[in-house]
């Protein structure tokens, strides 16, 4: 598995709910290769200035690493173009599309088209978020563990804390460290989006949190994006795999 630098927890945390002070910086996110710029244009006028400036910190999350798509022009109806990223986003849960289209905007050109059904879902997420922010300060540790050496260097005997699986013990796991170890191993972990929590039946009790950690792997014929299920269970956040859970 690739590692990557630890990044604070608590600043990934801080960077999506916004407590920062950035009423006075534009909307604009980077993506591509080569960190080109684009503004930030929304449907819904009634947003507030902080709840803008959250989604667009949540939407840089999301295009640091798995936006490297380009920029295409064209004219269909209102839209002037697209940016052209992988046909799914691995930070959002599967009915959301992260968004592609790009309006006209008379201050800089052109801004990535952020539709009111995206930032309901987003202020719905940051409700969540501040409601439960023990939970999802937990789930940017998690994250920010997993993506370090520290989590390679694991011994076995710690990695039910890490792991959880249907139908098998905390003995189970210990005994197949070897095996799990080199299957999770695989990926390289990224954080979260908030839009990436979510409840499901699926798992040990009647309402389970889980959580889309965003991964890629790197075959030989390029790089595949998906999303690795973990669970918030016994107040620990833990890589899960249950039965018929569907990417």
């Amino acid at each position: 598995m690739k590692t990557k630098k630890t990044i604070s927890p608590a600043l990934l945390f801080i960077s999506v709910l916004l407590v920062n002070q950035c009423h006075g910086q534009s909307n604009v996110v980077y993506y591509g290769a080569h960190s080109n710029s684009i503004s930030v244009s929304f449907v819904d006028t009634n947003l507030s200035v902080s709840a803008k400036a959250s989604i667009v910190a949540d939407l840089q999350i999301c295009l640091s690493e798995w936006g490297k798509g380009e920029l295409r022009l064209w004219n269909e109806g209102d839209y002037v173009g697209y940016i052209d990223n992988p046909t799914r986003c691995p930070h959002y849960p599967e009915d959301m599309e992260f968004p592609e289209k790009v309006v006209s905007n008379g201050v800089s050109g052109l801004a990535l088209h952020i539709p009111k059904n995206l930032s309901d879902a987003y202020t719905n997420a940051f409700a969540f978020a501040a409601a439960n922010s023990n939970i999802v300060a937990a789930a940017y540790e998690f994250v920010a563990f997993v993506s370090s050496s520290n989590f390679v260097a694991l011994s076995s005997n710690a990695l039910p804390d890490y792991v959880m699986q249907k139908n098998m013990s905390t003995n189970d796991i210990v005994e197949t460290a070897d095996e799990i170890f080199s299957d999770l191993q695989k990926q390289t972990y990224y954080p979260p989006s908030i839009l990436g929590f979510y409840y499901s039946q699926r798992g040990p009790s009647v309402s389970n949190l889980w959580l889309h950690v965003p991964s890629s792997i790197n075959p030989p014929l390029g790089m595949d994006w998906l999303p690795f299920p973990a669970l918030w269970h016994e107040g620990k956040w833990r890589f899960c795999v249950w039965d018929n859970w569907v990417q």
